[in-house]
């Protein structure tokens, strides 16, 4: 049985992990969602305006029941990304999970300790017994992390992703149980 708890703060070595701010929008806007080498793997366009920004903080904000998980990313307190529960079945007791990470920090190892981080609480503290993550068959920057918190490839969705500019894409699924966790 699931025991939800919320976006409760999270810190590791290099990071905290805690929860959206209104007052990040502007962080974030130069971070990463108005970056088009960020947004390319991902279903959003980058952000042309600071208002899509704080549209978007303002959604993150407004989840905040305890069965939401949505984490800001700082280091040296800089806000370097988001990383968030974006699937959740209470019956099967899997959460799927989705992140992105300012270009700066690409390569550093920081989303891992993230994704790391969130897979212990996920795990450990809310008791869900799997947890899977999904990419663009091209995106090998996002493949590698989910490689390196021991997620294994569980399936490949041929042509599941309809790109930006309309051609498609595979899809690319992780998986990892709660036992294979170390």
């Amino acid at each position: 049985m699931l025991t939800h708890k919320g976006s409760v703060e999270i810190k590791t070595d290099r990071l905290l992990l805690r929860k959206f701010n209104t007052s990040d929008a502007e962080a974030i806007f130069s971070t990463w969602t108005s970056d088009e080498r960020v947004a390319k793997y991902t279903s959003w366009y980058a952000h042309k305006s600071i208002d899509d920004t704080r549209a978007y903080v303002e959604y993150m904000t407004s989840k905040n029941k305890l069965s939401d998980y949505n984490w800001i990313i700082e280091s040296d307190d800089k806000v370097i990304g988001s990383i968030n529960v974006c699937y959740s079945d209470e019956h099967l007791e899997i959460a799927g999970i989705a992140y992105v990470l300012a270009h700066d920090y690409w390569g550093k190892g920081y989303m891992t300790e993230a994704a790391k981080a969130v897979i212990n609480f996920l795990f450990n503290y809310v008791n869900y017994r799997k947890i899977i993550a999904g990419c663009y068959s091209e995106n090998i920057g996002s493949s590698k992390v989910m490689e390196k918190v021991g997620m294994k490839r569980e399936a490949v969705l041929r042509e599941q992703i309809k790109r930006k500019d309309g051609t498609w894409g595979d899809d690319f699924q992780y998986g990892i149980l709660r036992q294979e966790f170390a």
